[in-house]
């Protein structure tokens, strides 16, 4: 029975481990990137919306489904270690330092970056181009920040000649 007890606490272990995934900021202009050095042991969802519009009819109310609206992905909380070196940490994490720098940068600019979020087997969460919509970074007493972020899908809009009329044509893509 004790074979079978250590078994079930492996299996266990294993089911409730925490997340090897890696949070990635990038500048696709200047190829700079930054890792979140701590990563939640349960990742938030990206959050996807519908622009459903709600009309009032002769019966009743009636829906008519809407576009996808932007997608968000939002990090409450979390651990930007500055200078220290914890055992939770992902490997290739940034000083916390760099990444409030980063972040604040892009915004202060008004600079696109890309948030990846990586498995170690190259599954991927989310990959896409945002804003940072809202950060907060607080120092703690040991002097690393704890932050949250909010990021925004950033859709680029294309320009491609329409073949017919030698006309732009704008498209979002």
């Amino acid at each position: 029975m004790p074979f079978l007890n250590m078994i079930l606490s492996q299996l266990e272990y294993y089911l409730n481990r925490p997340s090897k995934a890696d949070i990635v900021l990038y500048d696709d202009l200047t190829y700079e990137n930054v890792v979140l050095p701590v990563v939640p042991a349960t990742l938030p969802k990206v959050e996807y919306v519908m622009n459903n519009e709600v009309f009032n009819g002769a019966t009743g109310d009636i829906l008519l489904a809407g576009y996808m609206g932007l997608r968000t992905y939002s990090l409450d909380d979390i651990l930007l270690p500055v200078n220290h070196k914890y055992k939770f940490m992902r490997p290739r994490g940034s000083d916390g330092e760099a990444v409030k720098e980063f972040i604040t940068q892009r915004m202060e600019l008004r600079q696109v970056l890309r948030i990846a979020v990586t498995f170690s087997d190259g599954s991927e969460l989310l990959n896409m181009a945002c804003l940072c919509n809202k950060a907060y970074f607080i120092k703690d007493k040991v002097g690393d920040y704890k932050a949250s972020l909010e990021f925004t899908e950033y859709p680029y809009v294309n320009q491609t000649i329409n073949s017919t009329t030698g006309d732009n044509n704008t498209l979002s893509g």
